[in-house]
């Protein structure tokens, strides 16, 4: 049953002292409730991600006062799920030579993950991420990278991907040019160690600018799970619908997970098609950080060899234990949450 089988292999625990490697942007997130109507004046796009210079970054950071500041980026955001859930994550990433940046790495090693975070030689600042939160929970975000768009090949050798089981990139590393070379090198590190590969594609944005890249990176058989929503699938494939979408992306060797908002998650391979409902929770707070989250939980679940439906669940735990409040990191111990469920 597809419910306790998956499409690969799964890497022998013996050697490897790390569950999930993951790799993506050191971003420091500012988060604030905001209208529609002020995020359309920012000139962002409602319910995405949107780069920005560090003048445009300036003058939203000016535009309003109460700015919540806490240590993000996507993929930093899964390994301290995986840390709080009682594994061993680690992250790779690249900040400036600055006060943020050393905040950075502390939060994030504070919260159990090991991290490889280099501070970059060309004098850019520590990225920040703007985030507004409009009342329905949703965000919209401004990105200034900064020097997390300059993550390269060494932290990725260093952070040491064939020690892991799973290795996770997140979909906004594809819009660094300087990252082609780290991705690159982390297939080469996965592909020669047998370690797992997985993907999420992050944004509909990203999708459409890397469609290419991403459809590649299938092709090639480099992949063996690839996260995303409902809209980022049917952008990838074109299809009209979720159904068409998985018939489209489904292959050997590949496990497919998509999530569906209030609807739960749906995970597809050759193997079979397998649902899991959403975690009830009594108000959408923020959105911000719920696929990552949501990540954590399934590879998680994996690495343990919990089985697929057990890690969907778990998934769908973490992620409704991050919409419940501000912000995309963990306030209770997941490990916690999940015991006994």
């Amino acid at each position: 049953m597809l419910a306790e089988m998956l499409p690969f292999d799964l890497p022998e625990h013996r050697g490897r002292t790390t569950d999930v490697v993951c790799l993506g942007h050191a971003l420091i997130d500012r988060l604030a409730e905001a209208t529609p109507e002020l995020v359309s004046r920012a000139g962002l796009e409602l319910g995405a991600m949107t780069l920005v210079d560090s003048g445009k970054a300036l003058e939203i950071e000016r535009a309003l006062d109460a700015w919540e500041e806490v240590a993000g980026g996507s993929a930093a955001n899964t390994a301290a799920g995986v840390a709080s859930l009682g594994g061993s994550p680690a992250f790779a990433g690249s900040i400036g030579a600055d006060e943020p940046g050393r905040r950075y790495v502390a939060n994030l090693e504070a919260s159990g993950v090991r991290c490889v975070v280099l501070p970059v030689a060309s004098g850019q600042p520590t990225g920040v991420c703007h985030v507004f939160v409009g009342h329905d929970g949703g965000r919209s975000m401004a990105t200034n990278l900064g020097a997390a768009g300059e993550l390269g090949a060494p932290a990725v050798e260093e952070v040491g991907i064939g020690d892991s089981l799973v290795v996770y990139v997140e979909g906004y590393l594809l819009d660094a040019p300087a990252a082609a070379e780290a991705l690159a090198k982390a297939v080469e590190l996965a592909r020669g160690s047998g370690t797992l590969f997985s993907l999420s594609l992050s944004d509909p944005f990203v999708v459409d600018r890397h469609r290419d890249r991403v459809l590649e990176l299938i092709g090639d058989g480099a992949l063996d799970i690839l996260f995303g929503n409902e809209d980022e699938a049917r952008s990838l494939t074109g299809a009209g619908s979720l159904e068409e979408s998985l018939v489209a992306l489904t292959r050997p060797g590949l496990l497919v997970i998509v999530t569906r908002g209030a609807s739960g998650s749906v995970a597809a391979s050759t193997e079979g098609v397998i649902e899991c409902p959403a975690h009830q929770v009594p108000a959408v707070v923020d959105t911000t950080g719920a696929g990552d989250l949501f990540a954590a939980g399934v590879l998680y679940g994996i690495t343990r060899r919990e089985g697929l439906a057990r890690s969907l669940h778990l998934g769908s735990l973490a992620a409704g234990e991050i919409i419940g409040h501000l912000g995309a990191r963990p306030r209770v111990s997941l490990t916690g949450l999940v015991e006994g469920v």
